[in-house]
């Protein structure tokens, strides 16, 4: 039983030294320590990175005021409509607005760098906030493994209480294991909403001419 746990401490200390090691290695931030993705930390999009059309400016393009606008906006950025939909439907958008295109475009497209933005930076503060809760998780796996260390090496410690401590350190490993693997589709969403923010921008664009 003592070489099992043995085995198995020094299993965790490997994992939890391993994941912050690999956290440290993609960060290309040197200025946020706790930022654990691999992508570069921008909290807010400037217009000019997902936009090439004609002068807005999506704080006073009163595009909320347009309900036909408002509308589309809200459909158009979730990510769970197919971009070939969403294609589709600013072209008729476009199509039924007659002379009044270029502006309702522009104020299309002033909603969606608005609300998508804000959808993006909120998801970036869910991810701060995640990176800063593993960070303790794993501080606290680190110290649950020394005091498991510490009574495995205690010949008086009995055998039930060294193997209720063991299997308290194997399921919080796990969790912390399960939660540090969710990172990887966690830091992808924002550059999501980019993508589909610039894909639609260039279909926007497009609809003008």
């Amino acid at each position: 039983m003592k070489a099992s746990l043995t085995s198995f401490t020094l299993g965790l200390a490997l994992l939890v030294a391993g994941i912050t090691s690999a956290a440290a290695a993609n960060r290309p931030d040197p200025n946020d320590p706790d930022w654990p993705c691999v992508q570069i930390k921008v909290p807010e999009l400037a217009l000019g990175q997902v936009w090439n059309g004609p002068a807005i400016d999506p704080a006073t393009s009163g595009w909320s005021d347009d309900k036909d606008v408002a509308s589309l906006v809200v459909y158009l950025m979730q990510r769970r409509v197919p971009l070939d939909e969403a294609d589709a439907k600013i072209g008729a958008f476009a199509g039924a607005a007659g002379a009044a295109r270029t502006d309702k475009l522009g104020k299309l497209f002033a909603g969606l760098f608005q609300k998508m933005n804000t959808e993006r930076k909120d998801v970036m503060t869910g991810i701060d906030r995640f990176a800063r809760k593993q960070k303790d998780f794993a501080a606290k796996l680190k110290s649950m493994d020394a005091n498991l260390n510490t009574l495995r090496n205690d010949p008086k410690t009995p055998f039930e209480t060294l193997q209720a401590k063991n299997d308290e350190v194997q399921w919080n490993l796990r969790v912390f294991d399960e939660r540090q693997k969710s990172l990887t589709y966690v830091c992808e969403v924002p550059v999501n909403i980019e993508q589909r923010l610039f894909h639609l921008g260039k279909t926007i664009v497009t609809a003008m001419k």
